[in-house]
């Protein structure tokens, strides 16, 4: 629903909006936007935007075209200044200074990422103009160059039109809603704990739910349109007439000048039913398939909020991991350098080797600062994402050890998850709701026939009173809209094909995820079992290299390479556990079944 309020002077027009400004209203505004503001274009025009609950993007079109007549707007949300700034924020500035400023940040983005910056990108174009940047291109110097700035320019430009929408919802998935006050108890956090909390408190599920709850009260104001609208009231009147106001004091009709005071009550009622509209019947359906297709996208956003949390749990368990690891690392590294100090207080060895292990020493401390960091930031992520208390202590409850999943061949994968995902289906019933708008805009031609009456009891007073009432039936038939109902029809069909494009790219995403998620959970148990090999090579070497080291056959060198190696080899061990348990919850998201079978397939007690 949307009220408009409006009025002027002869040097501004004010415009007041309460409500929502969506398809079904925006219409309306637009014709009286044209009717009073043509009037008159030199006077200022201000629009009051501080009770406007929700914009969709008929309304942010209608907003640009007034921003384009200097409209100025006021408002003091949050949401309604976002809007308001995105639709300011374009196209500011010359076509020369935009594409000059356009060139230099590709340019500064390609010497970024052909210098060791590191990119994440899954898009087919992205990832081919990053391979340009970082592989060593054959040829001439001018071809080089030149796909060197192509490439540059193809990922700066996927930026610029993708990276808003991809950091907002990143930033709503990893934020959340604290749950409140922190205990002083040390909390014992298991995954599936974890979980639950971020299907409350994460800020993403939050939103999508409330976004479910707008797309319902928007079906039940497209039902109100079908069903009859009661009212009642009763009233006591006082009331004085002066008939000179009239022009009758004249008259020498015995008629006093001033009637009254005189009083009546009254006490009424009234009905109105709309009786066949089509267009209200397909609005009605096309709102209630878009509330199903929000409750479905709301269920997909729980299935990207447990992937999420999910993977910051297991960030928390890498980087334990690597704790251990490295603290290993320091005590192999604090009993060679004392061994190398005893062995050059007794003159067997040269000062040399005891540098060289205090060195490596002083180096795997610092490698072990590093990894107590990191471990402490992924803990304040995972509490970020689940809403838990601010400053609230907790510790990991599971350790989520390697298992083994049933394997699925690619076929069953794909019908399950073309039947389970929820952004799948959401985009069909998106595409269905489409359809039935269309079919409703269609209907604006159609008679529409309706029925309206009152009935009331006025008298002197409720003793002395007499019934009256009304009623009105009849049809009404657009005839001639000037192209209005055409021009609605245009851009109904142009949103149709939108959500038709959307829910095959959404099914050629599905393929492309579950595809992808085997590969990733076959290299992953490759790599388990070859790093857990050279773990147990690295640590036989490293055994043998001490015992030469004490026996004095070699020097420090050696022993120092060895534990380097070991190192290396207990970083890709646990990198490819984290990848293996990664891989599969990426196969339950893709298969769409992450928020119910998490547990199974991470192997979760």
């Amino acid at each position: 629903m949307l009220k408009i309020s409006f009025s002027e002077t002869p040097s501004e027009e004010r415009w007041i909006l309460r409500g929502q400004l969506t398809a079904p209203w925006v219409r309306e505004l637009r014709t009286c936007w044209k009717k009073n503001h043509a009037r008159d274009k030199q006077r200022a025009c201000i629009v009051d935007l501080n009770e406007i609950k929700f914009i969709d993007k008929s309304g942010e079109r209608l907003l640009r075209a007034m921003v384009k007549e200097r409209t100025q707007f006021i408002a003091s949300g949050i949401y309604i200044k976002h809007v308001l700034e995105k639709l300011t924020s374009k196209g500011k500035g010359s076509v020369l200074n935009r594409f000059g400023g356009f060139f230099l940040a590709a340019v500064v983005a390609a010497f970024a990422v052909r210098f060791g910056a590191e990119c994440i990108a899954t898009g087919v174009y992205i990832k081919h103009g990053l391979e340009q940047l970082t592989s060593k291109g054959k040829g001439s110097v001018f071809n080089r160059l030149t796909g060197f700035f192509f490439a540059a320019v193809v990922a700066v430009f996927a930026v610029l039109i993708g990276g808003s929408t991809a950091k907002a919802q990143n930033t709503a998935v990893t934020g959340s809603v604290p749950s409140g006050p922190a205990s002083s108890e040390l909390v014992q956090l298991t995954l599936r704990d974890a979980v639950n909390m971020s299907l409350r408190y994460n800020l993403g599920a939050i939103e999508s739910g409330q976004n479910a709850q707008i797309a319902r009260g928007q079906r039940l104001l497209a039902l109100s349109n079908l069903l009859p609208q009661v009212s009642a009231g009763a009233s006591e009147n006082v009331q004085q007439v002066n008939l000179a106001t009239f022009g009758l004091n004249g008259l020498k009709t015995g008629i006093p000048t001033v009637v009254g005071p005189f009083s009546y009550s009254s006490v009424d009622a009234s009905v109105s039913q709309t009786l066949f509209s089509y267009e209200s019947i397909q609005r009605f359906r096309a709102a209630r398939t878009a509330e199903q297709a929000a409750q479905l996208t709301y269920q997909d956003i729980l299935d990207v909020v447990t992937l999420t949390v999910g993977n910051a749990y297991l960030q928390i368990i890498e980087a334990s991991s690597r704790i251990r690891a490295q603290e290993a690392q320091v005590q192999n590294a604090r009993a060679l350098y004392d061994r190398a100090a005893d062995q050059v207080q007794a003159g067997t060895a040269p000062r040399i080797d005891a540098t060289r292990t205090e060195v490596q020493l002083h180096t795997e401390e610092y490698n072990l600062s590093i990894a107590r960091n990191n471990f402490e930031v992924a803990k304040l992520a995972l509490g970020r994402a689940i809403g838990l208390s601010l400053g609230q202590q907790f510790e990991l409850a599971n350790t989520l050890p390697y298992s083994d999943i049933a394997p699925l061949t690619t076929v069953e994968a794909l019908d399950i998850a073309y039947k389970a995902r929820s952004d799948f289906r959401s985009a069909l019933d998106s595409q269905k709701s489409a359809a039935q708008t269309l079919s409703a805009t269609k209907g604006e031609r159609y008679p529409t026939v309706a029925v309206n009456g009152d009935y009331g009891d006025i008298g002197p007073t409720f003793g002395h009173s007499h019934g009256d009432f009304t009623f009105q039936a009849g049809i009404r038939v657009p005839l001639f809209t000037g192209g209005r109902i055409k021009g609605d029809i245009t851009q109904a069909e142009a949103e149709l094909r939108q959500r038709k494009a959307e829910a095959e790219n959404i099914r050629g995403q599905i393929d492309y995820d579950v595809r992808t998620a085997f590969l990733n959970l076959n290299a992953a148990k490759e790599q388990v079992a070859v790093a857990k090999q050279n773990v147990e090579l690295a640590n036989e070497s490293l055994a043998r290299s001490k015992d030469r080291f004490t026996s004095g056959v070699t020097d420090s060198v050696e022993v120092v390479q060895a534990e380097q190696a070991l190192a290396s080899a207990n970083d890709q061990y646990i990198t490819s556990l984290y990848n293996h348990n990664f891989s599969k919850l990426s196969l339950a998201r893709a298969l769409g079944v992450a928020r119910t079978n998490y547990e199974q397939y991470l192997g979760a007690k």
